[in-house]
């Protein structure tokens, strides 16, 4: 495994324990408010953290069979991603 899908990982692991984050936090709002919105996001929350899972299996895999330039363009887009989450925490201000 090169050090190209090495910061894939370790970007797809930012993003769940972000994801995780959003999560426990709702879900006790959710608990405890029983609001629809606060569901909404819980279950947000859950889907990402599945596909995100489910990415660091897929690219461990594809690490042992391809090369450099499928990690960049991969970064590229977990990088974007990652963004993308981190905007949502701060945005929904926990």
């Amino acid at each position: 495994m090169g050090p190209l899908w090495a910061a894939n990982l370790v970007v797809i692991v930012a993003a769940l324990i972000i994801l995780a984050t959003l999560l426990f936090s709702y879900l006790r709002s959710y608990a405890r408010l029983k609001t629809r919105a606060l569901g909404n996001i819980v279950i947000l929350s859950g889907i990402l953290m599945a596909d995100s899972i489910v990415a660091l299996a897929v690219y461990y895999d594809l690490s042992l069979k391809y090369g450099s330039w499928l990690a960049s363009v991969l970064l590229a887009i977990n990088s974007i991603s990652l963004l993308g989450y981190i905007f949502l925490y701060r945005s929904l201000n926990l």
